[in-house]
């Protein structure tokens, strides 16, 4: 994505966050337990969006400053302080004046929770083991494995909201690495 497109691509994005919000907040309470039963936890469905930054400036210059995408998550907001599974899934398409990449990612790690999920703010710091699937255009898709490290905390056991690093080995020599923030809501 040009620079040059950044405000009308946010204001479109601030209108598609108001969306999902304004649709989900019905369909889930905070008070539901997770409905998905996932290795024992209770799992919630949240959707979001997450805007993020390569770190590596030939990659910046490439692809854009800034990319959206959609994010999908497994969530337990229930439970005591400790340690937890975390599920993640997302992915994104990158593209600057000539050059387009679309990247899915999915994984799984430990997820550390500091309060009872009952605390109004409960913060967390998750590290997973991801598999990210790239493809540059033009070519064929590629494999690599990688990892993320995320903190972030739920709020009133329905949105979450955090900052993440993901570390992608280079693809091609370019590197997909780099820091997200997101913002999920409870759906079901």
């Amino acid at each position: 994505m040009s620079s040059h497109s950044l405000p009308a691509r946010t204001g479109a994005l601030a209108l598609v966050a108001a969306l999902i919000v304004s649709l989900a907040a019905p369909a889930a309470q905070a008070q539901d337990q997770g409905r998905i039963n996932l290795f024992g936890q209770r799992s919630s469905v949240i959707i979001g969006v997450a805007a993020a930054v390569p770190t590596d400036r030939a990659t910046r210059a490439a692809y854009g400053d800034v990319t959206f995408s959609p994010s999908l998550s497994l969530w337990a907001f229930d439970g005591p302080p400790g340690v937890g599974l975390s599920v993640d899934l997302g992915g994104g398409r990158m593209a600057g004046d000539a050059s387009r990449a679309y990247l899915i990612h999915g994984g799984l790690g430990p997820r550390v929770r500091f309060t009872s999920a009952d605390a109004d703010v409960a913060p967390y710091l998750t590290v997973r083991g991801d598999a990210y699937v790239v493809r540059m255009d033009p070519g064929a898709w590629t494999t690599k494995p990688g990892a993320n490290v995320e903190i972030g905390a739920a709020i009133l056991r329905h949105l979450v909201i955090s900052g993440r690093y993901d570390y992608v080995p280079k693809v091609s020599g370019v590197d997909f690495s780099g820091l997200s923030t997101r913002i999920a809501v409870k759906v079901f």
